[in-house]
């Protein structure tokens, strides 16, 4: 299985490169989160670097591809999201459902 860093070829894909290939655009952050995996009782602080509407990348440790989780960015509610990736201690989420670019737009701001 290729990691998200690689094209087809196995070849490690350049910051450019990935950033073309992503349906919505990322917009930097450095908000905290709370994770918390379904079925857990125990929550997981982390950082957020970046948000789409679809999902966003948290430095954190303890989290597996994957599992399921809760997260509550900054003041938002907790939202459903699945491990898409993990990594020396960074994560990336995918959101169950899509936050409005709105919202990403004013996380960018906080």
């Amino acid at each position: 299985m290729r990691s998200n860093d690689q094209n087809a070829n196995g070849t490690l894909l350049g910051q450019s490169d990935l950033a073309e290939r992503r349906a919505n655009p990322r917009t930097s952050t450095a908000l905290t989160a709370t994770i918390r995996a379904s079925g857990d009782v125990r929550r997981i602080k982390g950082e957020v670097a970046d948000v789409s509407v679809e999902g966003c990348k948290i430095f954190t440790w303890g989290l597996r591809e994957g599992d399921e989780v809760w997260v509550a960015i900054a003041h938002l509610a907790p939202m459903p999201a699945t491990v898409m990736w993990s990594r020396e201690g960074v994560v990336g989420l995918k959101f169950k459902g899509t936050l409005h670019q709105s919202l990403v737009t004013h996380l960018g701001f906080l």
